[in-house]
Order: structure tokens, then C-alpha cells, then sequence
């Protein structure tokens, strides 16, 4: 079969995907025509080979940018359905305040990380070992001015300082793997905050989450990290809620719309959330500022 062939069978064959997830996303659930049109303007600036750089969120620290191209598929999927994890981006949107410390444990392209420096105000430590993201990561940090408040790290976090293997010639898309093709440095989250504890740490690292808490040993044995957004995708959840709970977190949801926590009996699909000190949150989140996606308040009705 063609080259071009087989890219408009497999382009037809990730349809219903995508239509689900964006279905399944609740901010497109309440805007569909708009998320319909943004859609549609993409699709046909990615035809002529262009970019898109648009406005997206807006926060009580200044507006938030997107810059898509080919390729960036996180972006991407932020401009179709405004927050591609409503409940995570929510909290990070409404629970931090200005001048918070969070750090960004695969921090991709950075849509995390320009959400909490860029909407609130926080700092952020944004690790990100994959050569081929690296670029894209200080696009995002310079599209939106916040290289005062985001400070990147080219390393892996793991259990221990080392190197590790990962894999090249995939874009944004790289991770870790035994037969990769290059190696990357691996730092201990103890080590890098060392001088500087976070409140918050998100960690998306492809079902390494139990290396990476392996090696936050101190900082969750402290006090000044309070929050935990953690992929959890199946196979590690039982090393995670163990780590998790042994630290006094437990897991949450949380609904952004009415800015509100409900306990869980356990992991959540595809992130969980995990907290202690559940009252110092729920104080935060009552008190959240205005944010707005697309132009939309981030509210119930």
C-alpha cells in the first residue's frame, strides 16, 4: 500500500478514538461546538504545514499561551479539549497560589508547567530528560515569558543518580527503555529539591511512578509536600498506593467545576491524586480565583 494510503488509513482509524476522548472530557461536553471548531481550524492549519499559537487559559497571573505543530500531541489535545485532564489541571489551576513550588516529573512539552508559572504564578521545576522534547519544553517557557518562575532540568528522576536508556527518533514521545538508544542522566527528587521542598509534584513517567517515589523518599517524610498527581495506569498502582498511603496521603478525587474533593478507595484511571492535609486544600480550593479556558469560567453551571 502507498505511503500516503496507509497515513489516511491510520488517520481514519484513530477517529473514534479521538471522538471518544473528547466526549468522554467534560469541558467538551459543555462548550462541543466550540471544541468542534477548534477542531476543524487545526486540522486545516496542520494542512498547509502551519502553526497555531492562540491564547487557552487565563489565571489571576496572566494569560497562557499554545503553540501547536505537528507532532505535539499533548498540545494538541489542550487545544481540543481545553484541559486534557480536567481534575488534575483543575487543582493545579485552583490550588496553588503564587510563588507555590511544584515540580513537573516528565514535564513533555510543558502544558503542566505553563499552567501552574504561567495562570498562578507558582515556580516550577520542570525535569524533562528526551533530547527531541527538550526544545519544544523551552518554546512553551518562552512563548508565555516565564523563564523566572520555571526552571528546566535536562534529567530523568529515578531511585537513585545513574543513567538510563531511552529511546530517540519519536518526538515527543520518548521514554524510557532497556534497548534505547541513548542515555540520559537520572537525579533523586531528594537531591534536586534539596534547598527548595514543593508543595505539589506531578510525576507522569510512563510506569516508572514507583522508581521515581523510591528516590522522594525524604520529601515524603517531610511537611512541605502536600499534593501528589501520579499516573496510574494499571500495572504499578499497588506499589504507588502502598508508597502513597505509607506516607499519609490517600487518594482524591477532585471535580474543578465545583471545586470540591471526594476520598477514593483507591487509584484512579489514568492519574490519581493524592493529598494530605486534606483541610489545607479544601481552604485553598474554596478560595480559588477566577480561571477561565478558551474564554470559559471553570465553574459549576
Amino acid at each position: 500500500m502507498p505511503a500516503p494510503a496507509m497515513a489516511r488509513r491510520m488517520k481514519i482509524a484513530a477517529l473514534p478514538r479521538l471522538a471518544g476522548f473528547l466526549w468522554r472530557n467534560p469541558l467538551v461536553r459543555r462548550d462541543p461546538l466550540g471544541a468542534a471548531a477548534r477542531l476543524v481550524r487545526w486540522q486545516m492549519a496542520a494542512r498547509r504545514g502551519a502553526m497555531l499559537d492562540a491564547p487557552w487559559v487565563e489565571g489571576p497571573a496572566g494569560a497562557v499561551r499554545l503553540r501547536l505543530r505537528r507532532g505535539l500531541s499533548s498540545a494538541t489535545a489542550c487545544w481540543y479539549a481545553g484541559l486534557t485532564d480536567p481534575a488534575e489541571m483543575g487543582f493545579v489551576l485552583q490550588a496553588l497560589r503564587a510563588d507555590d513550588r511544584m515540580v513537573d516529573v516528565g514535564a513533555n512539552v510543558g502544558v503542566y508547567a505553563a499552567l501552574a508559572a504561567g495562570a498562578v504564578g507558582a515556580r516550577v521545576l520542570a525535569l524533562e530528560p528526551a533530547a527531541e522534547t527538550l526544545p519544544h519544553l523551552r518554546a512553551m517557557v518562552a512563548l508565555n515569558g516565564i523563564a523566572d518562575r520555571v526552571t528546566i532540568r535536562a534529567v530523568a528522576a529515578g531511585a537513585a543518580p545513574g543513567v538510563l536508556r531511552f529511546t530517540a527518533g519519536r518526538g515527543t514521545t520518548n521514554r524510557a527503555a532497556a534497548d534505547g538508544a541513548v542515555d540520559v542522566a537520572v537525579e533523586t527528587l531528594d537531591a534536586l529539591c534539596a534547598d527548595a521542598p514543593p508543595l505539589l509534584v506531578k510525576v507522569d513517567v510512563e510506569g516508572a511512578e514507583p522508581e521515581v517515589l523510591a528516590g522522594a523518599a525524604g520529601l515524603l517524610a517531610g511537611d512541605a509536600l502536600k499534593a501528589v498527581i501520579l499516573e496510574t495506569a494499571g500495572a504499578t498502582d499497588t506499589a504507588v498506593e502502598h508508597t502513597m498511603r505509607a506516607a499519609g496521603f490517600a487518594p482524591f478525587a477532585h471535580d474543578p467545576f465545583r471545586r470540591a474533593l471526594t476520598p477514593l478507595a483507591g487509584p484512579a484511571r489514568p492519574n490519581t491524586l493524592y493529598l494530605r492535609d486534606v483541610g489545607f486544600w479544601e481552604a485553598r480550593l474554596a478560595a480559588a480565583p477566577p480561571i477561565r479556558v478558551f474564554g470559559r469560567a471553570l465553574q459549576a453551571g
